[in-house]
């Protein structure tokens, strides 16, 4: 069967039922074979319903010698691998007892004996150690093989337990201890050819596995970033004719809904490298039912996490400014939670921003995507005012309806309606009714982010045609809002964009528990007030850089126009083909000639290689970004993302020369995605921060 009319794996973990009732297999051999081409003690942490238990299942398959469900995947056809049958311990904990201490030894020795009598093995000893270690000498023995240990969800018999049990916590977490230490021990230990341990939490390395000083962290290694998840790439290469269904069944454009799928599913980054990946739950499920809902939350309800945030009084809109060393992700004790790094193991937030400082990661974070967001925060909304079922939130979701239609009154008013429902109890201060505005836009309103939580909580809404800067605050008046709002750098950096930009300030009574005054007003830029660069002065003298940019002409046209104005605006010589022939079909001389006399390269790419003039194999544009490279020019390159929307008739029909051309320049370079004329815009300002100093 082909990809074309394949069926959806929804809630499918066994690889063999995949494989036999065909259905789509996003092949992640090739990162397989990289981790088992090197055998080791290994440890893998993902969120829940992320692909573990299959990735668990191809291993033992693989392990088992199942050629033939292998011969069409890439480990099946690059790799000479050993098809033979290798003995194998498989412990699913998700399916062994362990609602005490006394059910998860009975738990465990159960799995012992099950996996033993697959060999026609008794096992005699009593104790769970011995019993263990007595399995893997014997198994080992009969089968005159080292032997490979897989096990799924280890952290089962803890978690379970997290807040309520924590001395049952601890009693598991003992005896996971003492079990995992038989792999220390030097009879057993050096008869295991592979040990892979997945689980959703990242326990302390001394609290579980302190025996296992050469257990393998994958967690965060960049490479083995996409080895759960679907990554961009994936999702078109396997689900294209399941988008294309979607797209002739509802009329739809397929790259709105791409680019739905993006903002609704993707976002998950798990290490240092900027690869991201979508959630596979959420992403088969938006395909079977061609609808955007919350599929990945609504799996499982976090009670556990928003009661701990709760209690705790963690908070939330500061995650997006803490940052946390990588030894902080190994501090999940029972006793001893961190939230962030709790957060951020379980899927609700995601790495946003990685900086190398003081010779290690810090790590900065946000969330995924709007699924997570959204949901996550109307749960810990309601749960954080104390607010029930039978309350009515009907109008919460029709506030960003309301500000994007510019009905601030009615919007208004609905927040209104909603903090009237909610009762008055301890410790609702400030900081508490600015946490609750926050949790209650960020998950009303789609495509949000917060600017300022000093005093007051600024958050940005942005819609088609509008950016909405709204302030909320106890204790300044909307005048106050209004200035603070106008003197803000981050907010004065938009008014470059195309779009309208809306002030919103409101003014909240504790005492009265009423929007005592809220007022609006636009924030348009007029011809005197062009943004200055840092470091700029109004009085500057014209620049002697040189700035060369370089695309394709007729796809690009507007894009380049908005590079070119915007260095103009600076007071920038800037070198391009229109200032002397806009087609690209240019002089090839003439081209390489400016670029060698240019001081800085900016490259613009979509989906379009170029014109290759005559004698030559590379496009004028290939060949203007070679010559840049050549007389060593600083180079910014700025490339579509490939879920933006884009017209067929500017894309090539044969995509493989410009898709091996963009992967060399993410290959060589930093690249900046832009998406819309407005983000090019915005990035072009970001990159060359002082364009007058910007010689090397």
């Amino acid at each position: 069967m082909t990809i074309s009319n394949a069926l959806l794996p929804i809630n499918k973990f066994n690889f063999e039922e995949i494989y036999t009732r065909q259905m789509v297999y996003v092949d992640k051999t090739e990162l397989i074979y990289q981790m088992v081409s090197i055998p080791n003690y290994y440890f893998f942490s993902r969120p829940r319903r992320f692909g573990k238990s299959l990735l668990v299942s191809t291993l033992k398959h693989l392990y088992l010698g199942h050629q033939q469900y292998f011969d069409n995947l890439w480990l099946g056809q690059h790799t000479n691998w050993e098809w033979r049958e290798w003995p194998i311990l498989l412990m699913d904990f998700n399916s062994i007892s362990c609602s005490n201490p006394e059910a998860l030894l009975r738990g465990l020795s159960a799995s012992l004996i099950s996996n033993a009598q697959k060999y026609d093995i008794d096992l005699k000893q009593i104790d769970i150690k011995e019993q263990f270690k007595e399995f893997i000498i014997t198994v080992s023995k009969k089968t005159k093989s080292k032997i490979v240990i897989l096990i799924d969800e280890y952290d089962k018999p803890i978690i379970d337990h997290i807040p309520d049990d924590i001395d049952i916590a601890k009693a598991n977490r003992k005896i996971m201890k003492e079990f995992f230490g038989v792999l220390k021990d030097i009879e057993a230990g050096t008869l295991v050819e592979l040990l892979f341990i997945t689980g959703v939490s990242k326990f302390s390395q001394v609290s579980i596995f302190s025996e296992l000083n050469n257990l393998n962290d994958l967690t965060m290694n960049t490479q083995f970033a996409t080895l759960l998840g679907y990554t961009s790439d994936e999702l078109r290469h396997y689900f294209h004719p399941w988008v294309q269904k979607w797209a002739e069944d509802k009329d739809l454009d397929e790259l709105m809904i791409y680019k739905a799928l993006k903002n609704h599913y993707d976002g998950f980054r798990f290490s240092s490298s900027n690869k991201k990946v979508y959630n596979p739950i959420s992403i088969l499920n938006a395909l079977y039912k061609q609808e955007y809902q919350n599929f990945w939350f609504g799996t499982a309800t976090p009670t556990f996490l928003i009661n701990l945030l709760v209690n705790q009084h963690f908070s939330l809109p500061k995650i997006e400014t803490i940052t946390l060393n990588e030894d902080d992700f190994n501090s999940f004790e029972p006793d001893n939670l961190n939230p962030a790094s709790l957060l951020f193991q379980t899927g609700y937030i995601t790495i946003d921003d990685v900086q190398f400082i003081d010779n290690s990661n810090k790590y900065k974070f946000d969330f995924p995507n709007i699924e997570v967001r959204q949901s996550f925060l109307r749960l810990l909304m309601i749960k954080y005012g104390r607010l029930s079922a039978s309350d009515n939130l009907s109008g919460h979701f029709r506030i960003n309806q309301d500000f994007t239609n510019k009905r601030f009154a009615l919007g208004i008013k609905r927040i209104q309606d909603i903090l009237t429902i909610v009762p008055e109890f301890d410790n609702q201060n400030h900081d508490w009714f600015h946490q609750f505005f926050y949790m209650l836009i960020r998950s009303a309103c789609p495509f949000t982010r917060t600017i300022n939580i000093d005093h007051k909580m600024v958050i940005m809404i942005e819609n088609e045609t509008s950016i909405i800067f709204t302030a909320f605050s106890c204790s300044h008046s909307t005048t106050e809002l209004i200035k603070c709002l106008k003197q803000d750098n981050e907010i004065l950096s938009f008014k470059q964009f195309d779009k309208e930009i809306i002030l919103i300030g409101i003014s909240f009574n504790i005492k009265k528990r009423v929007i005592s005054e809220w007022t609006y007003e636009g924030f348009s830029i007029t011809s005197d007030e062009v943004p200055i660069k840092p470091n700029e002065s109004s009085d500057a003298k014209k620049s002697s850089s040189k700035i060369y940019i370089s695309s394709t002409y007729e796809d690009l046209e507007t894009h380049r126009k908005a590079v070119y104005d915007t260095l103009r605006q600076w007071q920038i010589d800037v070198i391009a083909m229109e200032d002397y022939i806009a087609s690209d079909k240019r002089p090839l001389d003439k081209c390489l000639e400016d670029v060698s006399q240019c001081d800085v390269y900016i490259g613009l790419f979509a989906w379009r290689y170029g014109y290759i003039p005559q004698g030559q194999n590379k496009s004028i544009t290939h060949l203007e970004y070679e010559r840049a490279q050549a007389t060593q020019k600083p180079c910014f390159i700025f490339m579509l993302h490939e879920d933006a929307m884009w017209k067929r008739k500017f894309m090539d029909t044969d995509l493989s020369k410009v898709e091996q051309f963009r992967k060399k320049l993410q290959k060589d370079h930093t690249v900046a995605f832009f998406s819309s004329v407005d983000e090019l815009k915005a990035l072009i300002s970001a990159s060359l921060t002082n364009p007058l100093h910007i010689n090397r």
